[in-house]
């Protein structure tokens, strides 16, 4: 963090896990994923107004509607949050989304081989037991077809 705050070059590296890709043969087998990197300098948000608007950003993409219904953050709180923008200068992104590349020897085994997926769900909601509502939030418009479907 230290060096971050300082506005030093640095590189962020996201990679997402959508499956794996099974052969006929063991040496074959891959994984389909995204990948981004990122490059920039981290600049450092100072003014709480600015901070409380973009945390209240970053909580509308987890859960739309929350910003209004939680209690923002106080000064103290807002004070003691360290917020860290970074402007992206260079980017580059990496899709592995491919079928199987058995050799032509192996095709003639009696081995299944195609795409395993593996997808990520968000919910169902698991509620406090203290709640004082029975009221349950629908943030499903956040997540499209990763939401849990009942």
């Amino acid at each position: 963090m230290k060096h971050l705050k300082k506005g030093e070059d640095c590189c962020l590296t996201f990679t997402l896990f959508d499956g794996w890709v099974l052969a006929r043969s063991a040496f074959h087998h891959s994984a389909h994923y995204r990948c981004a990197m990122v490059f920039g300098q981290f600049e450092r948000v100072e003014d709480n107004q600015q901070k409380a608007v973009a945390l209240d950003a970053f909580l509308e993409q987890i859960a739309p509607g929350r910003s209004q219904e939680a209690r923002p953050g106080n000064e103290k709180e807002l004070t003691a949050t360290e917020l860290l923008v970074m402007p992206i200068q260079e980017a580059s992104v990496k899709i592995g989304r491919h079928g199987v590349n058995d050799d032509l020897a192996d095709m003639k085994l009696d081995v299944w081989a195609g795409i395993l997926p593996y997808r990520t769900v968000v919910g169902p909601l698991i509620a406090e037991s203290d709640l004082k509502t029975d009221v349950e939030p629908d943030y499903s418009s956040a997540y499209g077809e990763r939401w849990f479907d009942r």
